[in-house]
């Protein structure tokens, strides 16, 4: 049966109209109630169950919503269910992102215990950076380790270096720690370094204040030459940069000298994750 009335030519369908408007709240609270019926261990079951559901996926919100307060069963769960993601043990399209979503959550734990996976995401953009500042002291020898790896990942080792610029900056280590990232800046300012290493490395330089290394800077930032030498002519991928290329890093890398020693910020300082 038919529910409308003519008006000025059209048919005016009230009843049907009427009923999603009083029927999308409902389904709202619905849902709603659904998810805070979910128990933590019952999110922690549903995310070590290795399997694609609608209930993974509740499980992972609930712990997210939860960050610091959620039980140590189910951070533990989390963690495992971000490796399992990150392995791709679950078989999830190659297209899929779900793998950040992980990474948040993880990040939102601020658990000494999510410290090996967010070391092993940490050049997957700033959630790993700053959630591990934000674990300082307890993350620092795993980030140092990556640091100082010899066959380390450059991206990895410019997601390490900016990570000790934040526990720097936060005044989060010690002095023997800080001996330690003088070290590392030290290294990473020598010899041929990728271009995003040394990017990192010389606001880490300028960051510890240290007249040494700010001599360094000063170099780069003054004599092309020693800018030439210490940025690699090779790209992550291990190519060969163009010269174009080539020409843009090393005006990068002394623009970056002169912009830090000058001392102006940039944005990209340690943001508490998630944000407060």
């Amino acid at each position: 049966m038919r529910h409308g009335r003519k008006m000025n030519g059209a048919i005016v369908w009230v009843a049907p109209l009427l009923f999603v408007l009083f029927a999308l709240p409902a389904a709202v609270a619905a849902q709603a109630r659904v998810a805070r019926e979910m128990t933590e261990r019952e999110a922690a079951q549903a995310l070590l169950d290795n399997r694609v559901t609608p209930e993974r996926g509740r499980a992972l919100r609930l712990a997210a919503e939860l960050g610091p307060r959620a039980s140590a069963e189910l951070k533990a769960a989390v963690i495992e269910a971000a490796w399992a993601e990150w392995r791709n043990d679950l078989d999830r399209p190659p297209t899929s992102e779900a793998i950040f979503d992980y990474m948040d959550a993880v990040a939102g734990l601020r658990d000494p215990r999510a410290i090996p996976f967010l070391v092993e995401v940490i050049n997957h953009g700033a959630v790993a950076t700053n959630a591990l500042a934000d674990l300082g002291t307890a993350a620092f020898p795993a980030v140092l380790a990556a640091v100082k790896a010899p066959t380390g990942i450059d991206m990895d080792v410019s997601g390490g270096v900016t990570t000790l610029r934040f526990m720097v900056e936060d005044g989060s280590l010690s002095a023997r720690q800080l001996e330690q990232v003088r070290e590392v800046a030290r290294e990473r300012l020598s010899g041929t370094q990728n271009l995003f290493v040394v990017k990192a490395a010389v606001q880490l330089a300028i960051a510890l204040d240290d007249p040494k290394l700010r001599r360094i800077v000063e170099r780069i930032a003054a004599d092309r030459a020693t800018a030439e030498a210490l940025v690699s002519p090779y790209m992550s991928s291990g190519k060969p940069a163009s010269r174009d290329y080539r020409n843009w890093a090393i005006d990068s890398v002394q623009e970056d000298a002169r912009l830090f020693l000058s001392g102006r910020k940039t944005d990209s300082g340690h943001r508490p994750f998630p944000p407060r």
